[in-house]
Parts: C-alpha cells; structure tokens; sequence
C-alpha cells in the first residue's frame, strides 16, 4: 500500500554500520631509521657482519689482548609504523535534505513481493520492467516519514534482497529475478560502475598491498553470502556483486584494510653467541607462541636463521621486540656451558699443522716447535767449502751427491706431526685439559675443535689470524765467474771495496746496512774468504762492463717464484755416473758394479722468509761443481772422473727489491809444460839449452747476485706472469 501526503515532511535513513578494531596501541621510542636492505639480508641468510644500530644495546668492549675479530650483531631493531589500516578521511558535512520534496509513504503488511514490485515500478515509477519466473516471497514495511522516488527505488532494492531476489537493468528495462538467476550470463564485472545508478552490478576491486584470500576473510562478514564472484590470488582481485550502496560499502572496507602491512610491522634480528637456534626456538615458542596461553600469543612471531645463527622476531609492536630481545639475550647468556663441536674450513694452510700449533698453545706444551734457531743475518759467515773430490763421493752427500739443505737435516720429520690418526696426536689431544680438544681432517682440510663457547672466540680469533693468505717471493739469481787478472787479480772483494772508497785500507770496512758496503766479519783479503755485499747502482754499472769485456762469464741466471718460508731448488747441469764397488764373481772374467749419479752443474736452494715489514730472510746454499773428463788405468778401465765443487752456505737479509752480492770463492788453476830436445834435454845441467818450461795460473772467482721481491697481492702475481712472457716473447726468432 502507497500512501501520498502533500506538504508532509518525512525523511528515511538507510546505513550500514562496519566496526573494524586492532588491537595494541603504544606510543613509539626514540626514532630510528628501518633498514630494509638488512630486513633483507636477514630473511636470506646472506648478510654481512653488520655493528648494532642501538648503542646501548652493544656489548662491552673487547680487551685489546683478546679476539679483534668483528662478531655478529646481537640485535637490531626495525622499527614500523604501526598503520594496519588506512585513516578514515575526515566526514564531509551532512547535507540539508529538502524535507519538502517527499511525499511517498510505504506501508505495507505481509504483502507479496509481486505487488510490492507492480505498485513502486508500475504506479509510482512508470519504469518499464519484468518478472521472471521463480520470483516469490512476502514482506512487511512502514516508512515513519514521507520519501522521494530516488529513495523509493532503492527500498524496493533492498526489499528484494530480503526475499532473495534481485533487479537488474537490461538496456532500457529493468528485470526482477531470482538472486541465484540475477549474475550469470547476465552482468560483466567493471573497474567502476557508474551507470545505471540502481540494480545489481559486479565490480572488480583490484588490490596492492594485501592479497585476495586474505582480503576475502575480512570481507566476509561485511559482505552478502553470495556476494563474492571471483577471488584470484594470481592477479590478487576480488569481484563482488551488489547494488550501488553495497559495493560502495565494500570499496570503503577493502581501502581500510588494503594498505602496506609490512611498514606497520616492526622487525628485530637478534644474533645468538652461545646457544643455538634451534635450541632457543622451542623456548620462544612456548612463551609466545600460539599454544602458549598467554595473552601476547601470536602478537610476535619467530623465524630461524640457521646460517647465521639468528632469530628474527616479527610484532605489531616495537616494545615488544625489545622486550622479547631481552629475553633472547638473558637466555643466551645462560646457555653454552657445556662443550660444543666446531667445524672450521682451513684455507690457506694445512689444518693438520694448525691443529699442531692450537695444541701447543692450549695444551700442556708436549709438541715441541720443529723451527730451530737462527742466527741473525749478516753477523757471520755459515759454510764455506772448495773441494776436490775424486774416486768416490764423500760421505757427507744424499744419494744424489748434494749437500742437504739445512732445514731438512735439523727439521724432525714433518710426517709424524702431520698425521692426526697417529699415535703422537693421539698423546697431544690427551694432554689437553677436559673441555678443548683439537684435531684436524686431513681430506677436507677442516679443523675440529670441541670446547665451550666461550673458549672458541679466542681459539677462533687465532685461527684467523694464523689462517691468512701466504705470502711469495719472486727470486732472481745471477751466478757469474769472475777471471782475476788486472785490476781484479786481488779478488772481487778488493774491486768493489776500492768502488766503495775502501782502497786505501788492507781489509774491506764492514758497514752493514751502507749501500755498497761489503761484510764478511772484517775478513782480510785472503783468497778463500766469503764476503756479502748489499749492491749500489756503481756496482751495478762495474760488474755489466766486467761482462761487456769478457771478463766475466755468466754461468746461470734462474729466475722463480716460491711460497713464503718453503724450500726451492734450481738445478742446471748433468748427473755424473759414480762407480761405487767392485765384486768378482768367482773365477769367471764378469765383475758387477754398483753406481751412483751425483748432481753437477748449478745448483741453488733457497728458503725465504718475509717479515711484514718487507724484509726477506733467506737461507741460501749455493754449489757450483764441475767433472773432469775420466781417465785411464792400466787395464783400461775408466777411473771416477774428479769433481771439482765450490758453495756457498748462508743466511742473509735483504729488502725486496734489493741486490745482494755473494763471493770470495776463488779458484786457482797452477799448470806446468815442458818441452825439450828428445835425449838432449835429459842431460842434467844443460836442460835449459835444450828445453824450456812454461808456467800458467789462473784464478776465477765465482760470485752470486739475488734479488728478492716480495708479491704480495694476485695484482703483482700477475704482473711477474706477465713480465717472464714478455721476455720469452723477445726470445722468438725474427721471422
């Protein structure tokens, strides 16, 4: 029933009320900048060693004695905005109603919804309409207060909706169907609809910060049953159906929550010392998890980090993540009494050596240090010996006829030590106290060590600083023989001793340290003394033009590159058959042998070693050796041919990129011809008429140029690559 009262004034009111709440509310600490790089670097595990933001929260600082190595951060703090929901925009003023213009009144009581239908379309409105079939139900309604034909339609709307029914607009037409019959096949969805202004429509709603399930869940109990059409988390939409004033609605509510979630969030990344992450997490879990039952469960919510050993702590509010690092730490703390397995990758070294050295340090000093003691370079001389062997080789030599390097022969065997199933080990390990126990695997070069947490920064902290990349030298030695005639027939030594201003003196002044200085102790000039002489750019230009005039003839120029405190050995020359024994067998005519081979030619072993400070200390022996051809005995057999040797055996300490000479090994030639008239020159008293005699000496003198240079970057190792190409470029025969 429609009732019509001129000059009346009534109004109706239509509204739907949407209660959103969030709990927690706190006001916000000091400001601090979020960092969302380490959020980041957190989430992955991939995050370099960072310091604590937060000042007070930084640990006391390390004695300067201890572990300077930089440790994990124990907390920082991210802190969020702590907007979840987008501000209401302020309310615009209520507009003044023409209360004047109603004059419509519904009152209707238990009437079917076709009369309702025909009465507000057809006498009210003059629309043009139609029923479908399957429209059915009854409804009552009164309006207190007269209403316009714009409020009239959509109370008919909303009519429908109470008995399932719904009104669409088809072109010209509105059609009234069944709710369930209204959106198939019969509305498209829009981004924004604008028109018609009454009726059921489907829009779309597109969402940024949330996703469609999540938003679905929020939306539901705001929404009509059958209001949701489409959640796609692929494209992260929503469509929904209703009439203008519902999808008006559903705008508002998804705007309200569809804002970024994670700048409201406030995140805290707490590295652990001592305890583990997967120890701490079922303890975070039963205080604040979920099943926890107290009343901040699932207000913070926990991710483990087990690469770094972290835990990332998740909350709408930032007091709670300092709160809960409290806890973190107190409990941290607490934890790491017992002994605990620690596995370290060993690069540049060998773990079974390091093993040895942690041992010695931690243990009870059963390992002895392998290095003997050396006497400071340049004090005096360490060997120097000429010899001339003949028959067979001293007993003093290897099998290979060389003198051994001075740090094999007082160096213990480096096998026993390096051997970590060996007994020694075993012995060592035992020696150690109860809670530190150290070993090494030698196939992965890994270093295990069991000890307490706190033990292991300071072990750690030495390992690293043992552990460093080692350090080479490039060597480049020149071996010269000098001819001692001239100016030169009183030695090298004498030579660059009168460059040096020296002349005027028997002996050669020792200034260590001078350029162009010569050492030897204050050695006279003897001919077999050893002397050392740091070389100047005169003395430089004076041994190239002893080269230039044949004076000088270049025996061997190696070049090389050797690992810092490791031996190296150059050999230029020939392996010289030795016949040993003798043995007859029995009466038969056949005689066995045994021989030996001895190394002649050039020969130099070195061992540097490099302080930081660019000083090179190096150990040299340096051989010589040269084999007379065989001769003869009286039943034709060949006789061990003489093997004429001169080295040198030294320490000396040079800068990188300094020339330091080595000489004073002089070797003296006497001969002696005669030649005579046959017969007439036997006649004692007249030999001289009849013959004559010539005498010859010659001396040389064998001198040793080294230079060391220290690389110390893969820049410079480079750069020594590319220098000994260029030179074996120059060697290539013009075409």
């Amino acid at each position: 029933m429609i009732d019509t009262c001129p000059g009346a004034l009534r109004t109706t009111v239509f509204c739907l009320a949407t209660a959103v709440s969030l709990g927690g509310c706190g006001s916000l600490p000091d400001h601090l900048d979020p960092d969302d790089a380490l959020l980041h670097e957190a989430m992955q595990g991939t995050g370099s060693q960072r310091p604590p933001v937060d000042p007070a929260s930084e640990p006391p600082a390390a004695d300067s004695r201890q572990s300077r190595t930089p440790t994990p951060p124990q907390r920082q703090l991210i802190r969020g905005n702590q907007q979840f929901v987008r501000q209401p925009a302020p309310a615009p003023a209520p507009a003044v109603k023409d209360e004047a213009s109603g004059d419509i009144v519904f009152n209707f009581a238990d009437q079917p919804i076709e009369a309702v239908i025909n009465s507000v379309m057809g006498d009210l409105l003059h629309e043009n309409y139609s029923i479908a079939q399957g429209v059915k139900g009854n409804v009552s309604f009164s309006t207190s207060k007269p209403v316009n034909k714009q409020q009239a339609l959509s109370i008919l709307e909303t009519l429908l909706s109470w008995t399932d029914n719904a009104m669409i607009r088809q072109g010209q037409r509105y059609v009234i169907l069944p709710a369930n019959q209204a959106v198939a096949g019969k509305l498209v969805p829009e981004m924004s609809v604008s028109q018609p202004s009454s009726g059921l429509s489907a829009r779309l709603f597109p969402l940024r910060y949330i996703s469609a399930t999540e938003m679905q869940k929020l939306l539901k109990p705001f929404a009509r049953e059958n209001a949701f059409l489409l959640v796609d988390p692929a494209r992260n939409v929503l469509s929904l159906a209703g009439t203008p004033d519902e999808l008006a609605n559903y705008q508002d509510t998804i705007d309200t929550f569809d804002v970024d979630w994670l700048k409201g969030m406030s995140v805290g990344v707490f590295g652990l010392q001592r305890a583990s992450v997967a120890e701490l997490m079922p303890e975070l879990q039963k205080m604040f998890g979920p099943d926890s039952g107290m009343p901040l469960a699932g207000m913070v919510r926990f991710l483990p980090i087990e690469r770094t050993n972290s835990v990332v702590a998740i909350s709408s509010q930032p007091q709670y993540l300092s709160e809960v690092g409290d806890w973190i730490h107190t409990i941290d703390e607490g934890g790491g009494n017992e002994p605990q397995m620690y596995v370290y990758d060993v690069r540049n070294m060998k773990a079974t050596d390091l093993a040895k050295y942690l041992r010695q340090i931690y243990g009870t000093g059963a390992i002895k240090d392998d290095t003997p003691a050396k006497v400071a370079p340049g004090l005096r001389t360490a060997t120097l010996s000429s010899l001339n062997t003949g028959g067979s080789t001293p007993g003093g030599l290897d099998n290979s006829g060389n003198n051994p390097p001075a740090s094999e022969a007082e160096d213990p065997a480096p096998a026993a030590s390096e051997d970590s199933d060996g007994a020694e080990q075993g012995a060592a390990t035992k020696s150690l106290d109860a809670g530190t126990r150290i070993t090494a695997q030698k196939s992965s070069n890994q270093l295990l060590v069991r000890t307490r947490p706190v033990q292991w920064k300071e072990i750690e902290s030495a390992i690293k600083r043992l552990d460093n990349p080692p350090l080479q030298v490039q060597i480049e030695t020149r071996i010269l023989e000098v001819k001692l005639t001239g100016e030169l027939d009183l030695g090298v030594q004498w030579y660059l001793g009168r460059l040096a201003g020296n002349s005027t003196s028997t002996t050669v002044a020792n200034t260590p340290g001078s350029q162009g200085a010569l050492g030897g102790g204050g050695a006279g000039l003897g001919a077999d003394s050893l002397f050392y002489s740091f070389v100047s750019s005169n003395l430089q230009v004076a041994l190239h033009a002893l080269e230039t005039n044949g004076r000088t003839q270049v025996l061997s120029a190696p070049s090389l590159v050797v690992m810092n405190n490791q031996p190296a050995q150059i050999q230029v020359g020939d392996n010289i058959p030795i016949s040993q024994t003798t043995v007859n067998t029995g009466n038969s005519d056949t005689t066995l042998s045994s021989v030996e081979y001895v190394q002649t030619g050039v020969i130099l072993d070195v061992v540097p070693r490099i302080n930081p400070g660019g000083l090179v200390y190096m150990d040299i022996q340096q051989q010589v050796s040269d084999a007379e051809n065989p001769t003869t005995n009286s039943s034709d057999t060949p006789n061990n041919p003489r093997i004429s040797t001169r080295s040198v055996s030294t320490q000396v300490a040079v800068q990188s990129g300094q020339t330091v000479l080595l000489g004073g090994l002089i070797k003296q030639d006497n001969a002696e011809s005669v030649s005579a008239v046959p017969y007439l020159g036997k006649i004692p008293g007249l030999r001289w008429l009849f013959g004559n005699t010539s005498k010859s000496k010659d001396r040389t003198e064998l001198i040793v140029l080294i230079t060391p240079r220290v690389i110390t970057s893969s820049g410079q190792s480079r750069q020594v690559t590319d220098d000994y190409r260029q030179q074996m470029q120059l060697l290539r025969p013009a075409n």
